[in-house]
C-alpha cells in the first residue's frame, strides 16, 4: 500500500480509526455544528453552474460494486492491512448510504465513505454549491478530479475532512475522515482520507 504522506496507516500501526459521517452516536468525535457529508446540492443538468470549469474523471471506475454494497469501497486485504474493523453498513433517513471503518486500536477515530442520492451530476453538483460552503479546494486523487469540502466551518485543524472524489463524470463518493487527538495522524485529516480514498480507487480497479 502506497503511503505517501508518511502516516501511520498500516498494518503494523494501529493509530487510524473511523468515525460516523453525518449522525454522531455516543462516544464518536463529530465537530460541533459541524457534521461531515456531502454538501446538499440540488439535482442540475450537466449544463448546470459549474459546467466549464468541472473536470472530468479521465479513466473512470466501475461504481457497480458500491451500488450493491456501500462497504465495496475495500477489500479484505485492504481492511487487514490498514488494521481495521470490518466496515458497518448505515442508511441515514435523507438516503445516504455510508460505510464507517475504525481502527482496531482507536476506536474513536473513523473513516466513513458516504454515497449521496442528490449527486446525480457528479462534481458538477459540487461545483455548484461551491459558493454554499467555507472550504471549496480542488484537488486530484490518483488521477481522479476531487474537491475537499467543509459545510459550516473549516474543522481541518481538528481532524476532520470532507473529500468529495469523483469515480465517474456522473458518481461521487465522499470520503469524510475524522481523527481523534490521541491518533497519531492527528490533525491530517485530509491526507488520510486521501488515502483511503486511493485505496478504494485501487479495490474499484480490481487492484490494478
Amino acid at each position: 500500500m502506497a503511503n505517501r504522506w508518511g502516516l501511520s496507516v498500516g498494518a503494523a500501526v494501529a493509530g487510524l480509526v473511523l468515525t460516523a459521517c453525518g449522525t454522531g452516536t455516543e462516544g464518536e468525535a463529530t465537530p460541533d455544528d459541524d457534521t461531515p457529508a456531502t454538501p446538499a446540492a440540488e439535482s442540475s443538468p450537466a449544463g448546470g453552474n459549474g459546467a466549464g470549469e468541472v473536470p472530468r474523471v479521465p479513466n473512470p471506475v466501475d461504481v457497480a460494486p458500491l451500488e450493491q454494497d456501500p462497504c465495496a469501497a475495500l477489500d479484505d486485504q485492504q481492511i487487514d492491512e490498514l488494521n481495521l474493523e470490518a466496515g458497518q453498513p448505515e442508511e441515514l433517513t435523507d438516503g445516504e448510504w455510508i460505510c464507517k471503518y475504525r481502527y482496531a486500536a482507536d476506536t474513536n477515530t473513523v473513516v466513513s465513505f458516504v454515497q449521496s442520492p442528490t449527486l446525480t451530476n457528479g462534481l458538477s453538483d459540487v461545483y455548484d454549491r461551491k459558493d454554499a460552503v467555507v472550504v471549496f479546494e480542488p484537488t486530484d486523487v490518483a488521477g481522479h478530479p476531487a474537491v475537499v469540502t467543509q459545510t459550516h466551518r473549516d474543522s481541518r485543524d481538528q481532524g476532520y475532512c470532507d473529500l468529495q472524489v469523483g469515480l465517474t463524470d456522473s458518481d461521487v463518493v465522499t470520503v469524510v475522515a475524522q481523527i481523534a487527538e490521541s491518533n497519531d495522524d492527528y490533525p491530517q485529516g485530509c491526507a488520510v482520507a486521501e488515502v483511503f480514498a486511493e485505496e478504494m480507487i485501487e479495490n474499484l480497479r480490481g487492484g490494478a
